[in-house]
Formats: C-alpha cells, sequence, structure tokens
C-alpha cells in the first residue's frame, strides 16, 4: 500500500500587510472553514447555455483557430448566414431564473461553498460590469444582475459564496495583439490605477478592473481564478493583485483563491491547489489542494444532448468525495443550468442523494483531516482528534508540533469510506484494534460486535446492519481507540515535497476549460 504522512500547518491570518512577491504572498493562512467545508458546489453558466453545443468552449470551437468540423456544419445547418455568437446572448432570457432556489439545491446536496462564473472566456460578465459594455447580464439577455441575485440568496444560507473569473478573452482584439507580439509584461504601473488611470491593454482595461470590481461589490469569499493560459503571473499582475486582496479588500480576512494566476504558478504559488482538471492524486499530500469535476462528463456548461449514461452517478461522487478528502483535498462538483435557468432535474435528483448520504455520514466528512494511510484498496480513511480548543486559542491555527496526524488510541477517530461492498469479509490492514475498540456503524449508530481484539480489523458481510443503512453501495465504519502508530510524521515532510515537485507539477498543463 503507498501511503504518505501530511503534516497540516495552518498559521494565524496576521494584521501584517503582505508584499507582492511569492515568499510574502505563500505566507498567508488558508482561512480554516476552507478545509473544513470539503465539498463544494461550482456552476458554468453564461451565453454558452443558449447553443449548449459541445461545451462552454463553443465560440472558441466554432470560430477558433482550429474550428470544430461539427461545430461549423451544426451552425450552418440551423442558423441563418450572419448569425454571431453575440446574438446568442440575446436569446439568454434566464426567464425561470430563481437564485433562491439554486441555492435550496446546493444545500440539499450537502456542500458548504458555492463557487458561480462571473466571467467565463466568452467575456460576457453576469452583473453589470462597468467594463464590459453591452456585453453583460444586464444590458444584453437577462436584463438581471445574475451574481448579485446569487449573493443575496446564498447569504440566507450557511454556504460561503464564490466567484469564478477569467484572466482572459477568446477574442478580445486586445489579447489577440498582445498574442501577435508575443507580449509578455507590461510596464510597472501602480496598482492605484484601477481608481485613475487607464491603460491599452487587456489587463488594464479589463481583467484588473473587474476583479477589483467583483471583490468590492460581491465580497465573494472564493476567488477561483482562471484562463491565465500562455502568459505569467507578471504579465497578469497577479502578485499586485493578491497583496491588494489580501491586505485592503473586504473580504481580506476569509478569502480563499486558487493557483491559476500565470503559467508559473499552478501547483506551486497561491492558495490551495488545483493542477489538473479531475486531479486524483491517491496519496495524501503535504499541500491542500482542490479537485474540481463534472456532473456531465463532458462539459462544465449545459449541454443540450447529454446522455443519461454520460452523467455522474450519486455513487460516482461520493466515490470521488472519499477518495479526495483522504488525500487532503476538497471537491468541487460543477453543474450547468440552461439556458432558461433552470437546473436539470437529473442533477437536482444526484445532488440530493448525495446530501442525504452526507446527512447521515457528514461527521466522517466535514471538519475531517488525513489520517495516517489514506487508504487500504478501495476503503478510504479520514480522522479527527478528540481535543477542543481552549478559549481564546485562534481556531486557525494548527500547531506544527501537535500530533495531528499520528495514531493515538485515546486521542483519534477514524473514519473508513467502504466503497466496495461487494466482499464476504472485509478487512482494514492500516487498523490494528485492542481491547478498547470501538467500532460504529456511523449513519445507524450500530456498533459491532464481533471482530477480534489485537488483530487488524475485520468482520463478515452479515455483520453489517445493511436494514438499517440507507445505501447497499457505500457505508461508513467510525473506528475508537484503535491501537497506536510510531510512524513519525517528520520522517515524510520532504519526500512530500520531492513528491509534489517530481510528480504533481508534471501534470499542471493538463488542466483547461
Amino acid at each position: 500500500m503507498m501511503f504518505l504522512i501530511v503534516l497540516l500547518i495552518f498559521l494565524p491570518l496576521s494584521n501584517a500587510d503582505y508584499t507582492p512577491d511569492w515568499d510574502s504572498l505563500d505566507k498567508r493562512a488558508l482561512p480554516r472553514w476552507y478545509d473544513a467545508s470539503k465539498f463544494g458546489i461550482f456552476m458554468h453558466w453564461g451565453a454558452y447555455s443558449v447553443p449548449a453545443l459541445k461545451s462552454e468552449w463553443m465560440w472558441w470551437k466554432w470560430k477558433g483557430t482550429n474550428p470544430d468540423p461539427e461545430v461549423v456544419e451544426f451552425m450552418e445547418k440551423n442558423y441563418q448566414p450572419g448569425f454571431s455568437y453575440a446574438d446568442f446572448a440575446t436569446q439568454f432570457r434566464a426567464e425561470y431564473f430563481n437564485a433562491s432556489r439554486f441555492a435550496e439545491v446546493v444545500q440539499k446536496a450537502g456542500a458548504k461553498y458555492f463557487v458561480f462564473t462571473s466571467k467565463h472566456h466568452e467575456g460576457y460578465t453576469m452583473y453589470p460590469s462597468k467594463y464590459s459594455w453591452n456585453w453583460n447580464s444586464v444590458d444584453v439577455g437577462p436584463k438581471r444582475d445574475i451574481v448579485g441575485e446569487l449573493k443575496q440568496a446564498f447569504s440566507q444560507t450557511d454556504i460561503h459564496f464564490g466567484l469564478y473569473f477569467s484572466q482572459f478573452e477568446f477574442f478580445h482584439p486586445m489579447f489577440l495583439e498582445d498574442e501577435k507580439k508575443n507580449t509578455t509584461t507590461y510596464p510597472e504601473v501602480s496598482f492605484v490605477f484601477r481608481k485613475n488611470n487607464f491603460f491599452s491593454n487587456i489587463l488594464q482595461i479589463i481583467s484588473y478592473p473587474q476583479m477589483i470590481e467583483i471583490v468590492e461589490k460581491y465580497e465573494p469569499e472564493v476567488i477561483w481564478s482562471d484562463g491565465d493560459w500562455g502568459k505569467t503571473d507578471i504579465y497578469w499582475k497577479s502578485k499586485d493583485f493578491l497583496a491588494w486582496l489580501y491586505n485592503s479588500s473586504p473580504v481580506k480576512d476569509k478569502v480563499v483563491v486558487n493557483d491559476r494566476w500565470g503559467v508559473n504558478t499552478s501547483g506551486v504559488h497561491g492558495g490551495f491547489m488545483t493542477y489538473a482538471d479531475n486531479y486524483d492524486p491517491r496519496v495524501i499530500l503535504g499541500v491542500k489542494w482542490e479537485s474540481c469535476d463534472m456532473m456531465d462528463k463532458y462539459s462544465w456548461g449545459h449541454r443540450r444532448n447529454m446522455r443519461p449514461e454520460e452523467i455522474r452517478t450519486s455513487y460516482e461522487i461520493i466515490n470521488k468525495l472519499a477518495r479526495t478528502i483522504a488525500c487532503n483535498g476538497n471537491l468541487l462538483l460543477n453543474i450547468g443550468p440552461d439556458m432558461h435557468g433552470l437546473i436539470p432535474p437529473i442533477f437536482e435528483e444526484r445532488l440530493a442523494e448525495v446530501g442525504k448520504f452526507l446527512e447521515l455520514n457528514g461527521k466522517a466528512v466535514y471538519g475531517t483531516i488525513p489520517w495516517l494511510y489514506q487508504n487500504d484498496s478501495s476503503t478510504w480513511y479520514t480522522s479527527s482528534h478528540k481535543f477542543q480548543f481552549k478559549p481564546g486559542h485562534p481556531s486557525n491555527i494548527v500547531n506544527e508540533n501537535t500530533d495531528f496526524n499520528s495514531q493515538k488510541k485515546d486521542k483519534t477517530v477514524i473514519y473508513a469510506f467502504v466503497l466496495d461492498t461487494n466482499k464476504d469479509v472485509f478487512k482494514f490492514p492500516s487498523i490494528k484494534t485492542t481491547e478498547e475498540t470501538v467500532v460504529t456503524f456511523l449513519e445507524s449508530n450500530t456498533q459491532l460486535k464481533n471482530f477480534e481484539d489485537n488483530e487488524v480489523l475485520k468482520f463478515p458481510y452479515n455483520s453489517v446492519p445493511w436494514r438499517k443503512l440507507h445505501r447497499q453501495d457505500v457505508f461508513v465504519i467510525r473506528v475508537d481507540f484503535a491501537a497506536d502508530d510510531p510512524t513519525n510524521l517528520r520522517r515524510y515532510i520532504s519526500h512530500m515535497k520531492k513528491l509534489r515537485e517530481r510528480k504533481i507539477v508534471k501534470e499542471v498543463n493538463r488542466r483547461g476549460y
């Protein structure tokens, strides 16, 4: 079994100013709420939801440098000559959109945070941006501030509200001109340009002001940057933005960001790491990371011709969630509403099934940490510790000298997600029992009686209280007072660093929405 040990270090949030360099910015602690949340919902919605053809990249597939023949043929057969992509926005009505309904669906799914596309690569903003005249959801299309309505609806829940933002736009002439000239940077300018001055490039006329705009107007707790391809953090002036975000913005103490701030930052700099789409390392990572995955296996935006077998089952989602959190990650699961503002019923159904599982087994998910071992075959582990923070103790701190990932009989609670239930005997090679060990089926609160003391934990199929369980394809057990494990954490810290540098960074360029 391959395993690594993780040391979670959450440093206290500081009032000290961060400077616009990675040495300073990378020292900022990740607010504790994010790690504790574990599960979020991503939502891609925009003008691309009108054609709902192929994916949210439809415009690029139609008019980009290497057009998709299927898209070109579809447009020629079904739309009159002269029809432009901008015409789709006029058909984007969202007449059934109800922000409170969206919030209800996310809440029923058991998600603790929500990330919405304020602007995707098409450049169409889902709010009335001052920097996107006649190409936003108020000027053309729904005639509504979609982001504003969602912000208001989610503020009535305990779900953290976040925004996705694309740095570049497919066909913005300024970006295309930079591409032609192979522009990699701009002369240094003061960050206060956002209030006072404008410059003739996409960064300072579009991207920078819009990022400031969404932060100041909607106060998102997640900034999910994307569209940074082909340019470094110097081109995007990412470090300047993050220094402002952490020092002076209205969300400076609670906001989290990802790692997509330039081609040189993915998997290296930022808040949480995203690496590749649908990332699944299958080993514990020594850095907080997130796997963004799709309900529709082939598109982030709505796709009219999706088939039932192309939609993830609730079991697949639960399976991915368990594997992800066991390895120190969060799962951000994407759904795409249609042009009318409706979430496909099958999406709602699958999310509700996941939510029911989390309602019954949430103690094994929310607020947990990785255990010493991430898995035994198809069984994946999380853990928690039996202690309370002392009064006045900052809740975002986990001191490196604590035994947070050691196995102490009197301190550690182990949770095991059994993802393969088609077995005569369930074995857990990494868990050693003692005379005091207590094994409980989490959702039924039923204790297991027939297992051997001072042995590897195992029990037969007929010991599982199947009739008391909501699902038959997965169950979770809680193990208290398992035997101590003398594994030394510090031995593995340098090994994790090498893993990150050698194995993970290779996968950075596999991403792309």
